[in-house]
């Protein structure tokens, strides 16, 4: 196997859970709230901060599954 070992889809929903839970305007905050909050990182199931570009890869997917509904639907109860 070449390249970066995967990134546990789990773990990015949790981080997207996050950045909804905070109202975090954008995923370059999030990476910047990740950096500097270790206890999030372990929260999220993360050893180190992701780089921004896998954030907005995983982005649109979520969308499609219809994980940003789900968010905001769990926040509102």
């Amino acid at each position: 196997m070449t390249g970066r070992p995967p990134v546990s889809k789990k773990a990015l929903l949790k981080c997207f859970f996050l950045k909804t839970y905070f109202a975090i305007d954008s995923l370059r905050q999030l990476v910047n709230i990740l950096r500097r909050f270790g206890y999030f990182r372990r929260i999220c199931g993360l050893s180190k901060v992701l780089h921004l570009s896998t954030f907005s890869r995983a982005s649109p997917w979520f969308q499609e599954q219809g994980f940003s509904d789900f968010n905001a639907r769990l926040l509102a109860i």
